[in-house]
């Protein structure tokens, strides 16, 4: 885990790198307006300005502190992210920060500490923090000392042909203080950052005995690249369909409807394009794979997307009281509250395939498997996204096709994979799969297939 990856600034178009920054120089300042008792005592502080300005220019605009013990040394901290589904806002980081030294000073255990964050300066005194876009304007420094001054100073930025950084000195210091601090070397492989801090997702469990789990990110590119094909998808104007599909469905009218909350939806043959709304605004675009299979499932875990208004989630459980399953659920912006009061619901679980191959035994592998051996496991890394390895046979498939004029071909699969003597449909599930994420070009029926798909899920009634 990284120095608090997740803050890295948002850019106002996402998918373009931002350009590479030039050498980083602070104009020169005049020596009026500054303030000589200030500098002596954020002078101690020079490495971490020093640091952050390394960080922006590295592309990550997360907040840092260090703080003054009370036998003069000076030490760093930051928060670390233990779950990549959840992070703190910055708003968020820098009040906990500066409730936890407040709480060092009152103690005796700090005699001084700094927080540095990127704040919406503009000259003007506001050290409100910076969220997004062009509020990014100054590095704030907010400051307290317990036998000195308290208070924020901060150093302007802008960017100049948008590729070249250029910081204008802090107005409180004099022309040397600023050269000071911008000419302060730091310590090669030295730790900045002595103490650090997990960040843990918010976990309760409810009356029914369900752990509620809070995440602040997750999307479905993988999901649409699962729909459109991966290669097709990532091209310039590669969503373009998708982005029209999105406003098609808002002049549906709505298949649901409570309180702030509405569901709109285009169907093809075998997939619902389904929309969500919450308070007339768009929150989501999903793909649901149609398919009248049950399974009876206990869940276990939900993990709400706050940053959709606890409209989406992924839920994880037991299927027939034996196997795992961690589910996109598609209809939880209309089911939340039974996903909250039951744990034993009969699921609808299907299948979008990211990819595809024939699967052919390794020869040379220790272990043997038998003729009908069908499995499928958690993908390593992805498996909170409810991303599966398998390998499966393909029972019977038909093809399927999307957009208006069903011009975007596809195959619904039904793949077995669990295979039990005694139940045949012990767990077969119907997946949908796009050509463009095949490695071979024909299905044959009983063949045995490998690779990867998301799994998705929704109340059976």
């Amino acid at each position: 885990m990284g120095l608090f990856d997740f803050f890295k600034k948002k850019q106002q178009q996402p998918e373009v790198n931002p350009a590479p920054q030039s050498e980083v120089k602070p104009e020169a300042q005049p020596a009026a307006n500054n303030k000589p008792a200030l500098y002596p005592y954020i002078s101690r502080y020079n490495e971490y300005m020093v640091a952050f300005a390394g960080m922006q220019q590295q592309g990550n605009y997360a907040p840092i502190a260090a703080y003054e013990k009370d036998n003069g040394e000076i030490t760093g901290f930051l928060f670390l992210l233990k779950d990549n589904n959840y992070s703190l806002t910055i708003e968020e980081a820098v009040t906990a920060m500066k409730q936890k030294f407040e709480q060092k000073l009152a103690d005796g255990t700090a005699l001084s500490y700094v927080i540095l964050y990127h704040s919406q300066f503009a000259g003007d005194g506001n050290h409100a923090v910076a969220t997004d876009g062009d509020e990014f304007r100054a590095i704030s420094v907010s400051y307290r000392f317990k036998n000195g001054p308290a208070g924020a100073v901060a150093l302007p930025y802008s960017f100049k042909n948008e590729d070249e950084l250029v910081y204008h000195g802090f107005a409180d210091f004099s022309r040397e203080e600023n050269s000071a601090i911008f000419n302060t070397q730091m310590t090669d492989g030295k730790d900045y950052f002595q103490e650090k801090e997990e960040v843990n997702a918010p976990e309760t469990e409810n009356a029914a005995g369900l752990k509620i789990k809070t995440w602040t990110s997750g999307n479905l590119a993988d999901t649409w690249g699962g729909i459109f094909g991966f290669e097709s998808y990532r091209k310039p104007n590669g969503s373009d369909h998708l982005n029209n599909f999105f406003a098609y469905a808002l002049i549906n009218a709505p298949v649901y409807k409570d309180g702030d909350v509405q569901v709109h939806e285009v169907p093809f043959t075998d997939i619902i394009f389904r929309v969500v709304t919450y308070k007339v605004q768009p929150q989501t675009i999903l793909p649901v794979v149609s398919t009248s299979r049950r399974l009876p499932v206990e869940n276990i875990e939900i993990c709400e997307w706050q940053h959709v208004n606890d409209l989406e989630a992924m839920i994880t459980g037991r299927g027939r009281d034996t196997f795992r399953v961690t589910y996109f659920a598609t209809d939880y912006a209309q089911n939340r509250e039974r996903y909250h009061t039951q744990k034993n619901l009969d699921v609808s679980i299907a299948g979008i395939v990211l990819v595809l191959d024939r699967y052919t035994p390794d020869p040379d592998s220790e272990i043997k498997y038998s003729e009908d051996f069908t499995a499928y496991m958690p993908t390593s890394g992805f498996d909170h996204m409810g991303y599966f390895d398998f390998i499966g046979e393909l029972e019977d498939f038909r093809e399927t096709g999307l957009m208006n004029d069903n011009s975007l071909k596809g195959y619904i699969m039904q793949v077995r994979l669990i295979t039990n003597s005694d139940e045949k449909d012990f767990f077969t599930i119907d997946m949908y799969v796009t050509p463009e994420n095949m490695r071979f070009s024909t299905l044959e029926k009983g063949m045995k297939m490998t690779g990867c798909f998301q799994m998705q899920g929704q109340l059976a009634d």
